[in-house]
């Protein structure tokens, strides 16, 4: 039996950089919530998040809004105040699904960790203005400090496992057990009927290539005489010049239900990347019967197995190809890939992977200082 303190506390919607990392800490830990080897549950939370999760009643709450008022709070939740509040709860875990633990102290319990992606490492190499030296140097110390203190370490695929297993080699850290746990989905049950909608996650961040996207999507449309409406989620770079095209929409950034709402109505999502641990969105749109045009990069070969249609970051004329494909898409092969995506990535599995870590020997017997 596990007694658990999971920290939400410096989670916020409105500020987060990753929406996805915010979805799947709350939705793991509703899953979680409801499991009968759970004997105990704190959360660390914060004003925020009341009246988001869904929780039995047996969970304590923990208000701790200083970890999300400002980066220095943050900093300070980070190395010194997320361990206090652990050591109060007296539970036997602690755990961090955002993956960043104290390099200044050593943690009260046994600590698990959700690593997402080794970015920084990815960053250094290929954009390394990408993050100021501080950002740089803080989070290199917390992931040292993650090899250093987990008892278990959790992934979303096969390809962030080996990755950080790469850099620990690398770098001469030590390696804590590791398992691959995935995310899970929630199909809508039935597929939504569809309109001639085209959705497009952007970003800010140059590993999205969100200005291939727009030079893209702007070029196929052309050639195409494409009519379908283009909702653009997400920030764009800050100096991308974006055409202004009557059927292009834009949104900063979306609620859950208002986001849920275009996966469910989009014939096709264009997902563009460079690098991911996971990369979600072709999955959701996939899991709702839509047809997901993605890059071909390793991580999105592992995850997506097949469905969908993959293109070439340096070949236009593969990702017309794609998009030329997705929309033919038959009823009958979105159902297909639906159906296997739906039972490789579910919660069921996710808990049940967690919770099988988290009893291992190897874990249960390292970590706690």
């Amino acid at each position: 039996m596990l007694s658990l303190t999971y920290s939400l506390a410096d989670q916020n919607f409105l500020t987060t950089k990753s929406v996805g990392i915010f979805n799947l800490s709350c939705q793991l830990l509703e899953r979680l919530a409801r499991r009968p080897e759970v004997q105990a549950l704190t959360v660390l939370a914060n004003a925020t998040l009341e009246g988001r999760l869904s929780l039995p009643a047996t969970v304590e709450w923990q208000r701790h809004d200083t970890a999300i008022r400002g980066r220095l709070q943050r900093m300070l939740w980070d190395q010194w105040g997320v361990y206090r509040a652990a050591r109060r709860t007296s539970h036997e875990w602690l755990f961090l699904p955002k993956g960043f633990a104290s390099f200044v102290a050593a943690c009260p319990a046994r600590l698990g960790l959700y690593v997402h992606d080794t970015m920084l490492d990815f960053y250094a190499s290929q954009y390394p203005a990408g993050f100021s030296r501080m950002e740089s140097w803080y989070f290199r110390q917390c992931f040292r400090a993650n090899l250093r203190q987990a008892a278990v370490l959790f992934t979303n695929s096969d390809f962030t496992r080996f990755e950080i297993e790469r850099v620990a080699r690398r770098d001469r850290l030590p390696m804590p057990p590791a398992a691959t746990i995935g995310i899970g989905f929630t199909p809508p049950g039935r597929f939504p009927a569809k309109r001639d909608l085209i959705l497009v996650p952007v970003s800010r961040y140059p590993h999205k290539r969100s200005d291939l996207a727009v030079a893209w999507m702007d070029r196929w449309q052309q050639r195409e005489g494409g009519t379908a409406e283009v909702h653009w989620v997400g920030s764009f770079p800050e100096r991308l010049e974006v055409p202004q095209r009557p059927a292009w929409r834009c949104h900063r950034r979306l609620e859950e239900g208002d986001y849920r709402a275009l996966v469910e109505a989009a014939r096709v999502l264009v997902f563009f990347s460079e690098y991911e641990g996971f990369g979600m969105p072709p999955v959701e749109v996939a899991l709702a019967g839509g047809c997901p045009v993605y890059s071909d990069i390793p991580v999105t070969r592992e995850v997506m197995a097949g469905a969908g249609y993959a293109f070439a970051n340096d070949d236009f004329e593969s990702f017309c190809h794609a998009m030329n494909r997705a929309l033919a898409a038959t009823a009958g092969q979105r159902e297909a890939w639906a159906d296997e995506l739906a039972r490789r990535h579910n919660w069921d599995q996710v808990c049940e992977k967690a919770i099988t870590a988290w009893s291992e020997p190897a874990a249960a017997t390292r970590g706690r200082s």
